[in-house]
């Protein structure tokens, strides 16, 4: 399972659109990440910033989360995204256990 966070900065079209119809995205990107065989976490839009709304969804495997983010794209709707994919803090304290275990040389050492 993995949880990713996409900030979208959409076209001046799309914000006049959705500030003109009340268009309210939620239900849309909700079914889209259920398809895709996720869960919409939270989705808000963002005031003072420079992209204009926050989705949050837990996806199965990266190739859900490329298969939901590519048909969202496809609309034409959004200008900019950027995409993080965010850790939960148990993976750190995982990973840190497994770290402790692991012998490497960098180079010139």
């Amino acid at each position: 399972m993995i949880t990713m966070c996409l900030k979208i900065k959409y076209t001046s079209e799309a914000m006049k659109t959705i500030f003109t119809t009340g268009d309210n995205r939620k239900a849309a990107i909700s079914a889209l990440a259920e398809q895709a065989g996720g869960k919409l976490i939270s989705f808000y839009g963002m005031q003072g910033q420079y992209y204009h709304m926050m989705v949050i969804v837990e996806m199965p495997s990266m190739a859900n989360w490329m298969a939901m983010f590519a048909k969202g794209m496809s609309g034409g709707a959004i200008a900019e995204y950027k995409s993080i994919q965010l850790i939960d803090p148990d993976v750190i304290a995982e990973s840190s256990a497994i770290l402790k275990g692991l012998d490497y040389t960098p180079p010139g050492s």
